[in-house]
Parts: structure tokens; sequence; C-alpha cells
């Protein structure tokens, strides 16, 4: 550990481990930062632009996890401001995945037919460089007031095709129990909604935050209740967070994961095997690993395509299916979800079975059951069904 560590090292543990201490002591701003990393007066040069246009903020324990100052760290990369954040490209917008146009109310995005997005709020304990949602940096939602709340239930009420909402934002978890507690009692009132999904990076970025006192509110809802996590490096598998998510589970609510492939943070195949084997040791599923959207601000992030597939086809060799989240993109202009596969097959023998590359790169036959289909077994011999 660096300086980091240190750093923070006279802080007393009951103010550690107060999830409101670490808000009110987030660091705010590109001259704050420097100061606390040491970073040079080139980098403050350098990002100054990227942090007035998209202003940072992170907590005390998320800058901890950093193992150097370097604004390369893989912690660092997704908290620190980057000039890069103001060269996007070409298909770069602040909202590419028309969530806005998919709105028939306010906050709510029905795209699928039987799920839905709620955006709860704008607030985070963390402002991670990627967000998909950095439109909101300057425009703030606050929670929902009532009318808004009431407008979302309405039409939930007139569409008994949706049986799942996503609570996102923002991250609902940085809201008051009081106030997610409401959120989540609204949704409750709507009697054909099976399930509630809050998606939320607060285990990563302020696991102090999952208090006895949230997790025994959320474990009273009447629906079933899933939390989806957004770990994107193995550093970040902390021991508060490894508790955070066991008192999530002992309250019985079950946790997947989401992670972002993301350029010099996580874009290698040990990288991942780390991150998703150790998800698995906290009994949390690797649910989604997804490219990176472009999102205005984020570009410099992406890896293409072709580096995801090539990540996911390492990955098969080498860490248990368990383990393997599903490689996905999001289409532009509200396409929805698409679930990417590396390509195994490779093409067919003389006999005209298929061929298959497997994970040690061999070339392996499949038997053809077409080959077979008019071989039948004669009385002499028995039939394969014969009991």
């Amino acid at each position: 550990m660096t300086h980091l560590s240190r750093l923070f090292s006279n802080v007393p543990p009951h103010d550690w481990a107060d999830w409101q201490w670490q808000l009110r002591h987030a660091i705010g701003s590109g001259d704050d930062l420097a100061q606390v990393l040491g970073l040079s007066d080139h980098w403050q040069r350098a990002c100054a632009d990227a942090w007035r246009r998209y202003p940072p903020q992170a907590t005390p324990y998320y800058l901890r996890l950093a193992h150097s100052s370097s604004p390369d760290d893989p912690i660092l990369r997704q908290c620190l401001p980057h000039p890069d954040e103001l060269h996007d490209g070409p298909d770069a917008g602040p909202d590419p995945l028309a969530e806005e146009k998919s709105s028939p109310v306010p906050r709510l995005v029905h795209r699928y037919r039987d799920r839905v997005l709620f955006l709860c709020c704008s607030s985070c304990a963390v402002r991670c460089r990627h967000c998909m949602r950095k439109r909101h940096w300057h425009n703030a939602l606050p929670p929902p007031n009532s009318t808004e709340l009431a407008t979302a239930v309405d039409y939930l009420r007139q569409h008994r095709e949706v049986r799942e909402v996503l609570i996102s934002g923002g991250d609902p978890l940085s809201l008051p129990d009081d106030i997610l507690g409401s959120i989540l009692d609204a949704f409750a009132a709507v009697p054909h909604l099976e399930v509630l999904r809050i998606g939320t990076r607060v285990p990563v970025t302020l696991p102090q935050r999952i208090t006895a006192e949230l997790c025994a509110m959320l474990a009273q809802r009447p629906q079933t209740l899933w939390i989806a996590t957004h770990f994107n490096h193995p550093w970040e598998l902390s021991h508060e967070a490894a508790a955070a998510a066991d008192r999530l589970i002992k309250a019985g609510i079950p946790l997947v994961n989401q992670s972002v492939l993301l350029r010099g943070v996580n874009d290698n195949a040990e990288t991942l095997r780390q991150l998703f084997t150790g998800l698995l040791k906290i009994k949390i599923k690797p649910y989604y690993l997804f490219h990176g959207d472009p999102v205005a601000g984020t570009t410099h992030f992406r890896t293409g395509i072709r580096k995801g597939l090539d990540i996911m086809d390492q990955l098969r060799g080498i860490t248990s299916g368990l383990a393997l989240p599903a490689f996905a993109i999001d289409l532009p202009d509200a396409g929805g979800k698409i679930r990417l596969e590396p390509d195994c097959a490779a093409g067919y023998d003389d006999q005209g079975a298929p061929l298959f590359r497997s994970y040690n790169g061999n070339i392996v036959p499949y038997p053809n059951p077409d080959q077979n289909s008019s071989q039948t077994a004669s009385p002499e011999h028995g039939s394969p069904c014969a009991t």
C-alpha cells in the first residue's frame, strides 16, 4: 500500500465505519484530489477542463483501495478526471441508449415488455468516470416526489405485462432508508409485480452503508428483491465489501454483479478471472460483463467488441462456467441488450460432422445425429429403449 492508507490512519474506527462520515468527507474537487493523492502540477493542468465539465467525487474508503497514487491505478482510473473525457468519438452522445425517448412517464423507462427501469435519483457515493448517465451530473435528479411516484405506479397498474422493476439512478442505496423504503412500498402496492431489483455500486464504494437497519428494511419487502452490484476490479473485493455482501445475503437478498469492460482497468483475462472467482467466494454471481456504451465523456474506456470476445474466449479455459458472466452490448437507440459469445465453430469434417474449437485450441468433431437417424436397432440386437 501507499501513503493513501496512512493518509486516513488517524480517523477513529467508529468514524471510518460510519457511511455518513464517509459521505461528508468525500472528496469533490480536482484540486482536493490532487492534494490528497500528491498528483503533479502537470496532471492538474491536463485534467482541469475535464474536472470542471465532469466534477469528481470519491469517498475516503474507495480512494484507499488504490495501490498507488498513479492516475493509471485501476481504482483511481475509475474516479479521477482524465483529459480524454473531452475527446469523444463521433458516435458518442449523452443518452445513446435513448432512455429518455423510451420514458412514457417521468423517471420510468419501458423498453422491454415485462420489465421497466425506474430512475430514483442521480446521487452516488463515487462518481464513476465511466458512468452511463453522466448527463445527470449537471442536471441533478432528486428523489421522486409523491406525484412522480404515483404517476409511475399508475402506469404500472395499467401495464399488467410488467413483472419486474429495476430501481437505479444514480444509486438507490445512497438514499436514506425512509426514502428508499417509500419507493419500495409504492411498487409493492402493485399486485402483479413479482420482482424488484436494485442496481447499486454502494457495496463497492461505500460498504459501510449496508447497515443492519438497511438490511432489515429491505428484507421486509413482499416481492422477491434482488440486488445487482457493480464490481469492476478484484481490488474492490475488500473485507468490508465481503462483510456488506454477507449482511445482504443473510437478510435473504440474492446478489448478482454487472461489470463493465474498461480499458486500463480490467481489460485482460487474468484480472477478470480474479474478479469473477473472487465474487463467487463472497456469494455474488457474475451476471453481465458489458462492453462500454458510447456515452459522452466515457468513450476512452471502450475496448472494442473484439477485445471483449477474445477475453471471454480465454476465460472459458481458465475458470468455471459458474464464474463466467454473459458478455453483452447495449444496442444504440433503444435497441436493447445483445449477448455475444466467442465463435467456437470450425466447419465440418469429411463425414459432415460439425467441428468445434475447444477451450485449449484443439479442433474436435462432434458426432452428427443426422448421420445416425436412419440406423434403427434390429429385433435380434434389441432396442436402445428396452428396459
